[in-house]
């Protein structure tokens, strides 16, 4: 028989590999993988799923409650407690009975109170994180060559089991896609109650036609296809009556909620400056005690008193020097902030770390949802104009006049202004979800603009586009017609929308955003069409980078940079026409179609601030903690924000950092920001440099996502300095936001 060496440690476990001649972490079937693995997936057979479950155990979160006698270990065997024990016994002894009762009554009672409220959260934490359902996995049974299902429970599911997604259910594991599209709410892992679409990772027939596949399969990169173990999920799609089937990846603790559930029991070490400055002050007054016993003794000595009465009076000084009543007065402070916080719905197994919030000197804000509303307005849209210069023999590009009203582009017999139509209506994730229209606030406010409508069709509609839709999108006043006359049509779209045939996209396959792409795209079909489109759009700056540059007017970064520096957010839209057959498009990847796009125009969103927003800012300012912003918007859209909020005082300047990737020296240029007007002075900025604005305590540093990431990479040396002074981190991708935090962490 095989044996495996394994040991546990922090819920995770460690298995011996002799090749390697080392314990490394155990993981699910996602380990080492390339793409290609999943396109030719079988279902486990029950032999295989006994062997996995030796392996990998349960699949549960299950937390123990820890001992009664453990947790009044820990608490009371502190230096402080051990101190007080030893000072109330001295009084004792000395008949000093009133004063040390007290001591010990308010003692026991805060130990209590403490056991009983660290006792309470761990019941309420294990409470939320164990959940258990019934699951239908998939099974092959090679006598009959055929696929069986079954139902279990969680606790049973193994890494490679191949399961049924069923809507109205919560996911007990990590699982990539097979095959359809999910809508899940992730709000327990990220905190957002926007409903996100996951689909199915693409099939292909050999990973030698698509690079893509032969990558090693990575949950962070492709978390597009992951429904994460924690989030609940609304609704499945499939086309017909098939099922959505998903394959397991990790189950329990190795899961994503796993490693949340990790993080809250096992904390990162944090230096507690409170702890540490409160051992300095009782060693200080120790040292003040030990002279004054030494006099002490020296002196009850001298006049010859007796043994006892010097051990007494000897040990009253260090009593009285070092306050014993200290361990008791903070737990009564952290039981009663522990109860001001409970008031809140926030439960804190380890009151201790309530005590850190004191020291808190950096506060690090997102932007969108957390200083500005989570809504957007829709300001206006900003489309392409087309003419050509007789005289010239040219065409002009050019920006048009600011749209306010969808009627406005409606009339216009042009094809660039019916495609940001079609763009703004089709290009997103949502989905109907009982009856509701739910999904991203700033997309139900486009589809708004366009006075279309969103709706799902029965199995009879779907043929009308000769290939099964899991949503269309169609004008209103379209949806009030009984019937509609199909047959193709070879006009284009403005004449489309214009004339009297019914209107309708059906959207092929949905691109979801990213944030290191910095874009969202969709493939559609337009009913009477015989092609599909590509809509995409995302920030201007990657839109533009995508686009053809015959398509982009020449004044595109002066009208950008007029609308960012108001603080306006700003979307850039682009289409493409796809000459593809439908089993082309289900397959290709985005990035061989998300190039030499058309240009299309910009939409211009308000977002304003939160009522609340300078207020607290102020209160934290007044408080001397610093404050920063870091945001994956535009950077000139997020220093107007910090302007408006007193992020960054009106009076100061601001220095935005730049670097370029180069084998030398770096290069730097930086912007000083007046009254939100930009005048660009560039300089070569070495760490000198660097250092001489540092001092200048009038400057805020700003910077984006990719420059933080050269210097990080390439200038370390100059990090630290950046991140002192840094109060506007823009286009910054979550890890990038998360090495920030761990970098203002290093420095205290």
């Amino acid at each position: 028989k095989d044996i495996h060496r394994y040991f546990i440690n922090k819920r995770w476990s460690y298995v011996w590999e002799e090749a390697e001649y080392k314990f490394t972490k155990l993981l699910g079937v996602e380990h080492n993988v390339k793409c290609d693995y999943f396109c030719q997936i079988r279902p486990l057979t029950v032999e295989q799923r006994a062997q996995k479950k030796i392996i990998f155990g349960e699949n549960s979160i299950g937390l123990r409650l820890t001992p009664i006698l453990h947790l009044l270990i820990k608490e009371v065997l502190s230096p402080f407690y051990i101190f007080q024990l030893f000072s109330c016994i001295s009084w004792f002894a000395d008949e000093y009975v009133a004063y040390a009762s007290c001591i010990v009554f308010i003692t026991v009672v805060s130990v209590i109170v403490t056991l009983r409220e660290v006792r309470k959260n761990e019941r309420a934490l294990r409470d939320t994180v164990h959940q258990s359902e019934v699951t239908t996995v998939v099974t092959y049974n090679p006598e009959t060559n055929e696929e069986e299902q079954r139902d279990i429970i969680s606790e049973d599911l193994v890494p490679g089991d191949v399961i049924i997604i069923r809507s109205s259910t919560t996911m007990q594991c990590d699982a990539a896609l097979l095959n359809g599209n999910v809508i899940v709410n992730e709000s327990m892992l990220t905190g957002e109650s926007i409903p996100v679409t996951k689909v199915q990772i693409p099939y292909y027939q050999s990973s030698s036609d698509h690079p893509a596949l032969s990558q090693t399969f990575d949950i962070r990169d492709h978390n597009r296809f992951i429904l994460f173990s924690g989030t609940s999920v609304i609704q499945t799609r499939y086309y017909g009556a098939g099922d959505v089937r998903a394959i397991v990846l990790r189950t329990a603790f190795s899961t994503a909620k796993g490693e949340l559930v990790r993080s809250i029991l096992y904390p990162k070490p944090v230096d507690f400056k409170f702890n540490t400055d409160t051992y300095k002050y009782v060693g200080g007054m120790a040292l003040i005690a030990l002279g004054g016993m030494i006099f002490s003794l020296i002196l009850r000595i001298m006049r010859r008193e007796s043994a006892g009465t010097i051990f007494k009076r000897t040990i009253d000084v260090i009593t009285i020097a070092v306050p014993p009543a200290l361990p008791a007065a903070l737990s009564a402070g952290l039981v009663y902030a522990q109860n001001r916080l409970k008031k809140d719905n926030i439960f804190c197994i380890s009151p201790r770390s309530i005590n850190i919030c004191g020291s808190i000197n950096t506060v690090v804000f997102d932007k969108t949802g957390t200083l500005t509303e989570d809504g957007l307005d829709l300001q206006c849209v900003l489309p392409i104009l087309r003419s050509y210069d007789t005289m010239n023999d040219t065409k002009q590009i050019e920006f048009g006049s600011e749209i306010t009203e969808v009627t406005d582009l409606n009339w216009r017999d042009d094809e660039a202004h019916s495609m940001i139509i079609v763009c703004m209506a089709a290009c997103h994730t949502l989905t109907r979800i009982n009856g509701e229209i739910a999904g991203d606030p700033l997309d139900l406010k486009m589809l708004a603009f366009t006075q279309y409508e969103l709706y799902e069709p029965a199995a009879s509609e779907q043929s009308n586009f000769d290939i099964l839709f899991p949503t269309i999108v169609r004008p209103i006043s379209t949806s009030k017609h009984t019937t509609s006359p199909l047959g193709r049509f070879s006009g284009s779209v403005s004449s489309l929308i214009a004339g009297n045939i019914p209107f309708e996209i059906g959207i092929v396959r949905q691109l979801p955003f990213s944030s290191s792409l910095q874009r969202t795209s969709v493939i559609v079909r337009i009913l009477a069409k015989d092609s599909f489109d590509l809509l995409t759009k995302g920030s201007p700056e990657k839109i533009a980078e995508l686009s053809r540059s015959e398509t982009i007017p020449k004044n595109f970064n002066e009208i950008l940079s007029s609308y960012a520096t108001q603080g306006y957010r700003v979307l850039a839209l682009a289409y493409k026409p796809l000459e593809l057959s439908y089993v082309k498009i289900q397959r290709i990847e985005r990035e061989k179609i998300e190039h030499d796009l058309i240009f299309l125009g910009l939409v211009i969103m308000e977002n304003r601030l939160k009522p609340q927003t300078e207020g607290v800012l102020k209160i934290l300012s007044n408080a001397n903690i610093r404050t920063i912003m870091c945001t994956g918007d535009n950077m000139l859209t997020a220093l107007s924000v910090a302007r408006d909020c007193d992020m960054i005082p009106d009076d100061a300047k601001i220095i935005v950092i730049e670097a370029t990737e180069s084998n030398s020296t770096p290069t730097f240029s930086y912007a000083q920001v007046y009254n939100r007007r930009v005048k660009e002075v560039r300089y070569d900025l070495n760490s000198h440099r660097l250092i001489e604005l540092d001092r200048r305590s009038q400057y805020h540093f700003a910077i984006s996502g990719k420059s933080f990431q050269i210097v990080r990479d390439e200038h370390p040396e100059l990090l630290h300095r950046l991140c002192v002074r840094g109060t506007v981190f823009a286009r910054m991708l979550p890890e990038q936001k998360q090495q920030l935090i761990e970098t203002l962490e290093e420095l205290g």
